[in-house]
């Protein structure tokens, strides 16, 4: 009687499986007016590009590198959603739709979440050890961000 219960047990755990892969979101980038995007709208030093290319593009671009297990459900649902939130927050490919204080306030925050440890998300630097920020990194990016951020508010002020 158990084993029959077992095999009917381990069918329905199966077929749930399969069940949730055909729901869901799909990892997809949309797609994005290249003008618009952070390279097209700023100076970017190209040690500042390649940190934010490999610590932040995953989530904050419509870049994302989606790996295999991005793929397959339940995994998928958490990474889509979590990449969903990060663009909803800054998408570097839409930088030139938000207004210059926006983006000022984009940057300071940026370089607030970078000194503080709290982006890369800890969940995310778990499978992606490359994306940890050096604490050069993180000076080259407030740098950064600082005078970008004053750049934005002075030629948008009168």
């Amino acid at each position: 009687m158990t084993r029959g219960v077992l095999k009917v047990g381990l069918g329905v755990l199966v077929l749930a499986l399969v069940a949730m892969q055909l729901v869901g979101p799909r990892p997809a980038n949309p797609e994005s007016n290249p003008a618009m995007r952070l390279e097209a709208q700023a100076t970017v030093p190209a040690d500042v590009s390649s940190t934010l290319k490999r610590a932040c593009y995953d989530c904050h671009s419509n870049e994302t590198k989606w790996p295999w297990y991005s793929y397959v459900a339940p995994p998928r649902w958490l990474v889509a959603h979590d990449v969903q939130e990060g663009r909803g927050h800054l998408n570097f490919s839409r930088w030139g739709e938000y207004n210059p204080f926006d983006r000022a306030d984009m940057l300071d925050e940026a370089c607030k979440e970078a000194k503080k440890g709290g982006m890369p998300l800890e969940p995310y630097l778990m499978l992606h050890s490359e994306a940890q920020l050096s604490p050069q990194d993180v000076e080259a990016l407030c740098e950064w961000t600082r005078v970008e951020a004053a750049r934005l508010t002075s030629a948008a002020t009168p």
